[in-house]
């Protein structure tokens, strides 16, 4: 099993809250009873200098979770277009002082972050965002050989706009149907929302909830999310029986 920080993926679902930095000032508490792990989504910082993003991260560690560093790029959910050095520089501010980065698979940067996280020992995320509509089983096939000949990359995340049921269950398919490559995988929009809850269930290794505002379609509350996988997981519920 892979390892973010301390705590072991796989073993049961995870929980990541996806935050910025005003949200982590505002919503410690919340953060310390439901979420596992923190996303710090460096795209919705207010400054994106790198001594302001190593100030936040320093900050963050006292929350005491394993951190994830992303610095998502426009067309994939960013929330401000950045040029790739400085997100680039981003990622060299914060490496050292979080437990994994996500970036983009099929982004430019992607080669010299993975290098970056290998240089400091960091799990690693490769991602893809379709916001538009699932990848076709062709294409989920190709980002996933895509992802497996990268030296470095972990966890392929995998994330696409439900249409209809039957294109959660594709995304479903894909998960289930993986070939010793780690996986993140869930649907957006309206008919993706069980996913966040059941695809955890059944292998996902983590799943994203929200503090003030949804980041994407479908995205459930942090604490509404928390709710759900203590009712449906006997192991989240017993791990998590003191918050």
């Amino acid at each position: 099993m892979l390892a973010l920080g301390s705590m072991t993926l796989g073993s049961m679902p995870r929980i990541a809250a996806a935050m910025s930095d005003g949200e982590l000032r505002t919503h410690r508490e919340a953060v310390q009873r439901h979420a596992d792990v923190i996303e710090l989504r460096i795209d919705r910082f207010a400054r994106h200098d790198a001594a302001y993003v190593a100030d936040v991260c320093r900050a963050a560690r006292a929350l005491e979770r394993p951190l994830v560093a992303t610095v998502r790029a426009a067309a994939q959910g960013g929330a401000v277009d950045l040029p790739d050095a400085q997100r680039l520089a981003a990622y060299q501010a914060a490496v050292s002082l979080v437990d994994g980065v996500d970036v983009e698979l099929r982004s430019p940067l992607c080669a010299p972050v993975l290098l970056l996280a290998a240089r400091h020992d960091r799990l690693t995320i490769v991602s893809h965002h379709d916001f538009d509509a699932t990848p076709s089983d062709a294409e989920l096939a190709a980002l996933r050989r895509e992802a497996a000949q990268l030296d470095g990359a972990h966890i392929l995340k995998v994330a696409g706009f439900a249409h209809s049921q039957r294109d959660t269950e594709r995304l479903l398919d894909f998960l289930r149907s993986r070939q010793a490559r780690d996986l993140i995988v869930h649907a957006m929009g309206p008919h993706g929302v069980a996913s966040r809850v059941f695809f955890p269930l059944l292998g996902s290794l983590l799943t994203y909830g929200f503090v003030s505002s949804a980041g994407a379609p479908g995205q459930l509350a942090l604490s509404d999310l928390y709710a759900e996988l203590r009712r449906y997981s006997p192991e989240f519920a017993a791990a998590h029986a003191d918050r």
